[in-house]
């Protein structure tokens, strides 16, 4: 068989591979059902988010494995875009690329956060679309379609998620790098900025969600603060990665990179959240692509990352029961009866994804219109309505007789 053909099997077989490797990943995901931030986007519930993807998602509402499509779509993006990682290191002699990958595919942030249904793993892969055109776009002329196609991909990243904003000094760089002049690069690189801040002086529901995440770790210590950004910088690349990335993003001279990495911080020590972490993962590889001394014992940074990548999945406990609003509303949803479903306490929007019935906030004026009642907090004159309660729910659960 011709060389040519060995080698296209084998490329054939590794997506084949990596297929399952993404599939697993979202399965894996999807074990406990839908979260409540998953839900907010799968029912395209307003949302502080820029409508770009959230709209796509929203109108996939009556699919009928709406969940389980997103989770396998977004999981392959993530898996499968390690194709541009290897991109990145094609100059790299063949054991350091390959080991470059594999950083990319035992990060803790890809491995914890392929398959789940937000929008940081989609600005993680923007991310690290900017970060190739950034160290790999040849000189390209400044009026050129690619440099348009470059700035229109910035603002369309910009609409799938404010926290792409956190890439703006590598698109800067990357307009830079390709022959445009400090302001022409600025003027480029803010104007879809402003745009997105356009949006967001006229939706209501964006502000407030700027002054809560604002005030988001108001009650917490900085001790304890700095620790859980320690803790997502460590994981977001399994350790290793981690501090290669950071240590070849301040090396390497591309000061953009680093830039990144600390608007990174400096956000997060704003407006925490654990799944941001996958944010740095982009940038990290980008400082290994850029700064690639760092891979000069390779076997060694490959076998570590691998140790600690097993270390990070045995210490996270797997869960695999439904979650209680799933188990909950299964069985509501299969009661004959018509009827609304009240939810007494404080529940998210996963309830109301499970839910074929609509789902109403607990009011005693509202039990002769129900079907159900969920007690979150305890509603003992539930029972003097002619509610019976389903044993062995898990949470307090009454029917109508």
């Amino acid at each position: 068989m011709p060389v040519v053909s060995i080698t296209i099997l084998r490329r054939y077989l590794l997506v084949v591979l990596l297929q399952c490797f993404a599939i697993l990943l979202a399965l894996v995901q999807s074990l406990n059902g839908v979260r409540t931030d998953e839900a907010k986007y799968l029912l395209n519930i307003p949302y502080p988010h820029p409508p770009l993807l959230r709209f796509l998602m929203g109108n996939t509402e009556a699919f009928p494995f709406q969940e389980l499509f997103w989770r396998l779509l977004f999981a392959t993006l993530l898996v499968q875009a390690v194709w541009i990682v290897a991109d990145l290191g094609r100059s790299l002699a063949t054991e350091k690329r390959v080991t470059l990958c594999l950083l990319w595919l035992t990060a803790g942030s890809l491995l914890f956060q392929a398959g789940t249904v937000m929008m940081a793993p989609i600005t993680a892969l923007q991310g690290l679309i900017v970060v190739w055109f950034f160290l790999k776009s040849k000189k390209l002329d400044a009026g050129s379609s690619q440099l348009a196609g470059v700035a229109l991909f910035w603002l369309a990243s910009l609409f799938t998620a404010y926290q792409a904003v956190l890439y703006a000094p590598v698109v800067w760089g990357i307009f830079r790098r390709n022959g445009c002049s400090s302001s022409r690069a600025s003027v480029i690189t803010v104007v879809p900025i402003a745009l997105l801040l356009l949006y967001v002086a006229g939706n209501p529901l964006a502000i407030s969600s700027f002054i809560s995440a604002g005030g988001q770790n108001a009650g917490s210590s900085y001790e304890g603060i700095t620790g859980s950004i320690v803790v997502a910088w460590l994981t977001a690349g399994s350790g290793i990665l981690s501090v290669l990335g950071t240590y070849g993003a301040l090396r390497s001279g591309r000061k953009e990179l680093f830039i990144s990495v600390l608007l990174l911080f400096t956000f997060l020590l704003v407006s925490f959240r654990a799944y941001y972490a996958v944010l740095f993962l982009p940038l990290f590889i980008a400082g290994v692509a850029a700064h690639p001394a760092v891979l000069q014992k390779s076997h060694l940074v490959a076998a570590a990352q691998l140790c600690c990548a097993v270390l990070l999945l045995a210490q996270t406990p797997l869960s695999i029961g439904s979650s209680p609003a799933r188990h909950v509303m299964q069985r509501i949803n299969d009661l004959p009866g018509t009827g609304v479903v009240l939810i007494h306490g404080s529940f998210g929007h996963e309830w109301q994804y499970e839910s074929r019935i609509p789902i109403l906030r607990y009011r005693s004026a509202l039990l002769s219109k129900s079907k159900a009642v969920v007690c979150l907090e305890r509603c003992p004159e539930v029972a003097r309505y002619g509610f019976y309660q389903i044993a062995n729910m898990g949470e307090e659960v009454w029917i109508r007789r």
